[in-house]
């Protein structure tokens, strides 16, 4: 895909996710909250993996098509990503998103998904 479209899904998926987050910040009623969460964390996902597959568009002209994949090629590249970028992508992807998103888990891993997905935004 086009650098274009990954920055424009990313700027959307980030949109929403920080709607939810918004929500989940005022919601007293706790099953709400856990379901903002979700939400918002599928979401900022999204927009972390969308922004990653622009870098890789913009500048190697390379897709990933798997979370593998794009793993190897975030690790192969890292002079394209900081440090910190790639040492929280590497926590987020799978295993603190999934804690997150299927298992509706809270702390570290939702602020940690939360702050790749603003850092990577930045960075665009």
């Amino acid at each position: 895909m086009k650098f274009e479209v990954h920055k424009t899904s990313a700027e959307e998926y980030f949109k929403i996710a920080e709607e939810e987050d918004n929500k989940l910040n005022v919601e007293k009623d706790e099953v709400k909250k856990i379901a903002f969460r979700v939400v918002a964390a599928q979401n900022y996902f999204y927009s972390i993996v969308n922004l990653i597959e622009a870098a890789f568009a913009k500048k190697l002209a390379y897709h990933s098509f798997s979370h593998e994949n794009r793993m190897n090629k975030l690790i192969e590249t890292k002079p394209l990503f900081s440090n910190e970028i790639v040492r929280l992508y590497e926590l987020v992807d799978r295993d603190q998103r999934n804690k997150v998103t299927y298992r509706g888990e809270n702390g570290e891993k939702y602020k940690n998904i939360k702050r790749l997905a603003k850092m990577l935004m930045e960075s665009q």
